[in-house]
């Protein structure tokens, strides 16, 4: 044998010897190509394998994410779990619901459903499948805050005339607080510049993620008298009645006014109003 036939034989052997080339397969079906101690995809998989949470407020749009790499000619698709419904596949819709809707950027490999108007009922599991075999999947869990309104104080109130009067609800909960707070009277919304000098106001406290809504009335009247609503944007609406007592509504005429009433119950009526006017001063 000669000295070059040797040193060939001895090449191959330490060649064969080395681990320079090792294919396998993932848990989540996909195979991966050991290079230098990097591992090469070269087929289907998703960057993230844990569940994404998403925290959305209601009534906003959510974004749920999901990035697939090395596709070739499979699908993308989105399912809601709670149901096994196929929201997507691909770009194309498999639910009757227009809100959904799904995106993909090439440049990023992300595949993104989109959920517009979030509602309370939207809240649970979603899950992004490849067409695989075994399938490819990656969940997110999506979570709707639902803001509430309050009222600060008696939804009944009865105040004297003459005196001021604030009104005031409070949003709890928001993500952010609410992009407006609208007031009525009755049926007719109350605008800055309205006719009666009332003020109404709003003020933030980022601490507890709280949105307090003020309407002041600086000197009620009688015909102040009725149904004020607030109504914030992303929240439900509350209402309050007051009442507003003239200056000389004795108990008396209270007992007066309180047709269709037993006498007791009148009585009774015209205690508890005669008092609430009697703190009020």
């Amino acid at each position: 044998m000669s000295p070059e036939v040797g040193q060939i034989l001895v090449a191959v052997a330490l060649f064969l010897s080395t681990d320079a080339i090792r294919i396998d397969t993932t848990s989540h079906g996909h195979q991966s190509r050991r290079s230098g101690g990097t591992d090469v995809f070269t087929s289907p998989f998703l960057a993230e394998h844990r569940v994404t949470n998403i925290t959305t407020q209601i009534g906003t749009h959510a974004y749920l994410p999901c990035k697939a790499r090395q596709l070739a000619n499979k699908s993308v698709s989105w399912v809601r779990v709670r149901d096994d419904h196929i929201l997507t596949v691909d770009r194309t819709v498999f639910i009757a619901d227009d809100r959904f809707q799904s995106f993909y950027v090439e440049s990023t490999g992300m595949w993104t459903l989109q959920l517009k108007y979030v509602q309370a009922r939207d809240a649970g599991i979603y899950e992004c499948q490849v067409s695989t075999e075994p399938k490819v999947s990656a969940r997110v869990h999506l979570h709707v805050v639902v803001p509430r309104t309050e009222l600060m104080g008696d939804s009944n109130r009865y105040v004297k005339a003459g005196s001021r009067v604030i009104i005031r609800c409070v949003v709890r909960g928001a993500l952010e607080p609410p992009a407006y707070v609208f007031w009525y009277f009755g049926l007719e919304q109350i605008f800055t510049d309205n006719r009666y000098g009332w003020i109404m106001q709003t003020d933030s406290e980022s601490d507890t993620h709280s949105t307090i809504a003020s309407l002041i009335i600086p000197s009620a009247r009688k015909r102040d008298t009725g149904n004020y609503t607030c109504n914030p944007s992303n929240s439900d609406a509350v209402t309050v009645l007051l009442h507003v007592i003239n200056a000389e509504y004795s108990a008396s005429a209270v007992t007066s006014a309180a047709s269709g009433h037993g006498s007791v119950q009148s009585e009774i009526v015209a205690i508890i109003v005669a008092f609430v006017v009697h703190i009020q001063t």
